[in-house]
């Protein structure tokens, strides 16, 4: 059995679990022999608060290694990322996005709220639009990086990181190697 390992996207493109994937065929013995992966919303269906919406606490389960990608820009993203830092002994940030915020870290500085409005209300959306509210997590003053919220344990950036990188952090984690 391998490296229990739980993986989760906050708020990014995706790119960085393409990355991953893009590893090729190296990436096969990874999975099937190295890591256990107990938690990749990406790969499988899992629901935080239970299959059916019973539970009434986030349900993320406990792994020695924890993935995450995507910067923090909503309560949905940090309360993720929190749950992910109590449940993973060790806390790897992956893509810029995780470790600087990456490109929705753009608008950080800018009147949020006068650009919230500004991509809801366009001239090809009904004028009357406005920023969504319900079923919304609500946005965070700016996007973070994940390490200005939890402590994160290792950082890879790059956008996207280089499969290679990735593929040898993998390794040197499941070898024991620092």
């Amino acid at each position: 059995m391998g490296v229990t390992t739980a993986l989760e996207w906050l708020g990014s493109c995706s790119g960085c679990e393409i990355a991953i994937l893009n590893i090729g065929e190296d990436l096969v013995p990874i999975i099937t022999e190295a890591l256990d992966i107990v938690h990749a919303p990406v790969l499988m269906d899992h629901k935080y608060f239970g299959q059916c919406g019973e539970g009434v606490t986030l349900e993320i389960p406990d792994a020695v290694v924890g993935i995450v990608t995507g910067g923090v820009s909503n309560h949905e993203h940090l309360e993720v990322l929190e749950e992910m830092r109590k449940k993973c002994k060790v806390l790897i940030a992956l893509g810029t996005c995780a470790t600087h915020g990456g490109i929705p870290a753009l608008m950080n500085g800018q009147d949020r709220a006068q650009r919230w409005n500004e991509i809801y209300q366009t001239e090809t959306t009904d004028p009357g639009a406005s920023v969504p509210n319900i079923e919304v997590p609500p946005p965070l003053d700016r996007v973070y990086a994940c390490d200005e919220k939890v402590k994160i344990d290792m950082q890879l950036p790059g956008c996207p990181p280089n499969p290679a990188l990735i593929a040898e952090v993998i390794i040197a984690l499941v070898e024991g190697r620092d």
